[in-house]
């Protein structure tokens, strides 16, 4: 059994250091690209998801068994893409968000591997790995908020730059996925802080 454990905490050890290459690799890719778009085109494009009234024929369908009915296919969501040009603004709040989400992301490897390293050492209770969960934790609960700045900046673009785009409704894809694991994620911490407590009062015991 202990074989078995020791296997995959070597086997989680080497892929957050393969990930944590390859995160900068990304990064290093991504900023390239970027950069050299913002350099040599004088327009991005910018895609998003969005309802509207559709005026063409619901498709009706044939249920297979009696216990469905009334299928129907509406045409009434699709996609909005739109040509906006590289100014000042929109190419800082481009980096801003790339950077903003590279940084949560970078920190939340780091974390990790600092404290699956100790894992390795058997010395998962630490004071150092509470505060590692804690960190982790906060990422993943930044993320949330992170999403929905960008979205109320692209909805902002949206209704400034499009006449008429009251007459749609944009399709907001962001959930509460980073919340959640923030929240598991201290929960956890938490328990990390008992289990030092322990450690700590029997080693004074001892």
């Amino acid at each position: 059994m202990k074989t078995n454990s020791n296997w995959l905490l070597k086997t989680i050890r080497v892929l957050l250091n393969i990930i944590w290459v390859l995160n900068f690799v990304f990064i290093a890719l991504a900023l390239t690209l970027v950069t050299f778009k913002f350099c040599t085109s004088d327009f991005s494009e910018i895609n998003n998801p969005v309802k509207y009234t559709s005026h063409t024929e619901i498709i009706k369908m044939t249920a297979l068994t009696p216990t469905a009915k009334d299928i129907t296919i509406t045409n009434d969501q699709g996609i909005l893409r739109m040509k906006l040009k590289n100014t000042f603004s929109t190419i800082t709040i481009a980096y801003f968000f790339f950077m903003a989400f590279e940084v949560l992301v970078t920190t939340i490897i780091y974390q990790l591997r600092k404290f699956f390293d100790t894992i390795k050492d058997s010395t998962p209770f630490q004071y150092d790995n509470i505060r590692r969960l804690k960190i982790i934790a906060l990422c993943f609960a930044l993320l949330t908020p992170v999403h929905i700045l960008v979205g109320l900046c692209t909805a902002f673009i949206l209704h400034t730059q499009i006449k008429d785009f009251s007459l749609l409704n944009m399709v907001w894809t962001e959930n509460l996925r980073g919340l959640i694991m923030g929240a598991v994620i201290y929960v956890m911490a938490d328990v990390f802080n008992y289990g030092f407590s322990l450690q700590k009062e029997n080693e004074e015991f001892v």
